[in-house]
């Protein structure tokens, strides 16, 4: 469920998220997308729907990363206008708690090792 948006309607969400890694070559592969499950009901607000997302982290150099993201989703209620301004900040806060998802090998280090 997501309340990010105020004034905006609460927004609820049925996804199901897949994580695939292939060590030897060091990537990484999130896949998430929204599923119709019967036993879940409708929590709060509006039920939005994650189309496809797919986040793909590979190496790129000693020490540093590359985050691929593609998303499609329906907030449902939201004009083309305001993905137009909006939705990529969304998306970079998505990125940006992907990020925070990976220790930080020591404390004089900024930045996380993939």
């Amino acid at each position: 469920m997501t309340d990010s948006m105020a004034p905006h309607p609460r927004r609820d969400y049925v996804v199901l998220r897949w994580w695939c890694r292939d060590l030897l070559q060091g990537l990484c592969l999130l896949v998430s997308s929204s599923v119709d499950h019967d036993n879940v009901h409708l929590e709060a607000g509006l039920r939005a729907v994650l189309l496809t997302s797919r986040v793909l982290i590979e190496p790129s150099g000693i020490d540093r990363s590359r985050l691929t993201q593609y998303c499609r989703a329906d907030l449902r209620g939201q004009s083309p206008e305001w993905y137009c301004k909006v939705f990529g900040h969304l998306c970079a806060v998505e990125v940006a708690r992907i990020r925070g998802s990976f220790p930080v090998l020591s404390a004089r280090e900024t930045e996380t090792k993939l």
